[in-house]
This record gives C-alpha cells, structure tokens and sequence, in this order.
C-alpha cells in the first residue's frame, strides 16, 4: 500500500512540472522564418500601417520585408522590392 501511495505521488509530481519543450518553444520563438510566401507587387502606401525589415540569422537564412496593413492583414515582399526601401525611408 505505502508503494502504491508513494508511486502515486512521484506520480502527480513529475506531471506537475512544466515541460522542457513549451520553456524551448517560449524562448526560441524567432528562430525560423516567419514569411512563407512572399510577393513583389505593389502596395497601396496609404494602407502601410509598420514595416519591419528583418536581417538574415541564426533561424531564418533569408532577409525578410513585413508590412502591417490598416486592414489588419500581414504581407510578406520579396527583399529584391526596390520600392519599399523608399517606402520605408518616408514612414521613419
């Protein structure tokens, strides 16, 4: 009886605990790239809501071009995009 017990709680201890994968995923967030499919058409300017222009790293090898639209949508432009270089000069 006193094993089943003590095997019991060991039991609900180690189940308890955290696991050691959610800690990695909370902390390694940004280790891969975020833009799956990226577009070099134009955009609309006035529909810019942010830009955030990410340099190559360790998680992603590729240089990434977000957009924030107004409408609460995200876009992913292609880094050859000439114009959103201007674009982004404008907004800063």
């Amino acid at each position: 009886m006193r094993h089943a017990s003590a095997s019991l709680l060991l039991l609900v201890l180690v189940s308890s605990l955290s696991p050691v994968h959610g800690v990695l995923e909370a902390y390694n967030t940004n280790l891969r790239c975020r833009c799956i499919h990226s577009t070099g058409a134009l955009v609309q300017i006035r529909q810019i809501e942010r830009i955030e222009i990410t340099p190559p790293g360790n998680g992603c090898p590729n240089k990434e071009i977000i957009l924030w639209m107004k409408n609460k949508s995200v876009v992913c432009l292609k880094p050859q995009t000439k114009w959103i270089y201007s674009v982004a000069k404008l907004i800063k």
